[in-house]
């Protein structure tokens, strides 16, 4: 049975191929056209047949200029053969677009994803040769505008379709009109968890491209910029299309002040991916970024993935907008437990904080709280989390040659027991750690893993300095991938090779198992 579907996929593939032919060929096969739209009524599960056909043939339409309608001001309308035809054709041109649009709610996903492609195309198509004489650059927005009331559903996530539309999202005509169309749908005063959720990750996407913040939207360096001249709509003979960066960052200003009016932390999926949006396309956009400051302030006291999400935006305004956080280094030393290590966002947790410690004039009592604290953890961690912690540990000693005096020139029991430091304290100024010394990185010195053991020897020798933190931070997977290509000839199983089926002497498995023929 598996066999046949895909036959009859390419059967009907292969018919529905044919009859877009002989419709583009000659009008006498017009009702083709009619029958390909009358199949999306009988589709079930893969309209992707049909959604390829149907592009296909408007495309075509659409650049021999079938679809224009010749419409003279204050004169009758024409009723020629020719006239109603082209008429008929703008009827199922409307029609297509409608039932593309259907298609995204329903179906399989990749009829869904092929939905949105098709009136992505048609749309560029519509774009590039438009409906009426135009002499300058045309863009249909009302065209997308369809396409976002789809996308922005509040009953269905449509986070598979709205990931497809990035690939459209780099051409920068898409990304301004884009951006103003969706801030003037984004007014809704009680949305429900999913439209915002939808909302987000579409706003997230058309900022997924950098949007200049200079004016000119040129960069000092065109060659650096490859999305700069992409433009969806851009047509032969025709005035380029006239990118304004200052248009588009008003318009996400607008989004995301009306996305503000809404309970974005009451959900934590919501919470997450508004806190990802602010802090890593919108805060260089905002015209008043420290109106996000009672955002940010409150997810970083909700501790867990929100508060390290938070992080980074409070960095930006403590930064570059002179606001003040009580207690924030603090905050940040409460953030270093043992669950950090269970979270996605730990890599940049300890990027942020060597950005916060990154002072040398912070106080010696601090600053070494955070070493030992981290050099506890990396006693607990993965090879890879040890490393990153052991990293930050070895840059802190080379920021501040005074707490050189806490590394341990012993390994006895006697220290480890007499420990002064307070590991449950979440005070960094009351954890008494300038009392006590680096055991942890000696110890470490005998780790299993040789990169570990060597991250510990450079803490130790503290003499030169290592490789930036952010590349030893992107080596995620780089011990598990090498784990992975290892080739072993043999694996022992047992300590005793067995000579007969019997069970040899002295095995504890006889104490609590009786093994019968």
């Amino acid at each position: 049975m598996a066999a046949v579907q895909p036959n009859l996929s390419k059967m009907i593939s292969a018919q529905l191929r044919n009859k877009a032919n002989e419709f583009l060929n000659s009008r006498k096969h017009a009702n083709n056209l009619a029958d390909i739209l009358q199949m999306f009524e009988a589709e079930t599960e893969n309209y992707t047949p049909l959604l390829l056909t149907i592009e296909v043939i408007f495309t075509e339409l659409l650049k021999r200029g079938d679809l224009i309608q010749h419409i003279v001001p204050l004169k009758p309308i024409d009723h020629s053969p020719e006239a109603e035809y082209t008429r008929w054709l703008c009827e199922c041109y409307e029609a297509a677009i409608v039932r593309a649009l259907e298609c995204m709610r329903r179906g399989k996903t990749s009829s869904r994803l092929q939905a949105l492609v098709t009136a992505c195309k048609l749309l560029q198509a519509e774009g590039k040769h438009p409906l009426e004489h135009t002499t300058g650059y045309f863009f249909p927005s009302v065209r997308l505008k369809n396409i976002f009331l789809v996308l922005l559903d509040s009953e269905t996530s449509m986070s598979a379709p709205i990931t497809r539309f990035q690939e459209f999202t780099e051409y920068r005509d898409m990304q301004q009109h884009g951006l103003k169309v969706l801030a003037a749908l984004a007014f809704r005063k009680s949305p429900s968890p999913i439209y915002m959720q939808n909302f987000l990750e579409l706003l997230d996407k058309l900022l997924a491209a950098k949007i200049p913040l200079d004016n000119k939207g040129k960069g000092k360096d065109r060659d650096n910029d490859e999305n700069e001249m992409k433009v969806l709509c851009a047509s032969e003979g025709k005035p380029n299309f006239p990118y304004n960066p200052a248009v588009c960052r008003r318009f996400a200003n607008r989004c995301w002040s009306f996305a503000c009016q809404w309970p974005l932390c009451e959900e934590p999926r919501t919470h997450r991916r508004a806190l990802l949006l602010l802090v890593e396309r919108l805060m260089p956009l905002l015209n008043r970024p420290h109106l996000a400051t009672d955002m940010l302030c409150d997810s970083l006291d909700a501790g867990g993935p929100i508060s390290m999400l938070a992080l980074q935006g409070v960095l930006e305004l403590v930064r570059h907008h002179n606001i003040d956080y009580p207690d924030m280094y603090d905050r940040l030393y409460a953030m270093f437990e043992p669950e950090m290590f269970a979270t996605r966002y730990k890599k940049r947790l300890m990027h942020l904080t060597d950005i916060f410690l990154s002072s040398t004039h912070l106080p010696e009592s601090l600053v070494a709280a955070f070493a030992k604290r981290m050099s506890r953890l990396a006693l607990v961690g993965s090879p890879e989390d040890s490393k990153g912690l052991l990293q930050l540990v070895a840059n802190l000693l080379l920021r501040h040659p005074a707490l050189k005096r806490m590394i341990c020139c012993e390994d006895t029991p006697a220290i480890m027991s007499n420990d002064p430091y307070v590991m449950e304290e979440s005070s960094a100024s009351r954890a008494r750690a300038l009392g006590s010394s680096l055991w942890e990185v000696r110890a470490l010195r005998g780790h299993w893993e040789a990169g570990v053991a060597a991250a510990a020897a450079r803490v130790l020798a503290a003499a030169e300095r290592d490789p930036p933190l952010s590349l030893a931070l992107e080596e995620d997977s780089a011990l598990f991938d090498a784990e992975l290509k290892k080739r072993f000839k043999t694996i022992e199983i047992n300590f005793i090779r067995p000579q007969t089926m019997a069970l040899p002497s002295g095995e504890r498995l006889l104490q609590y198992w009786e093994l019968t023929a």
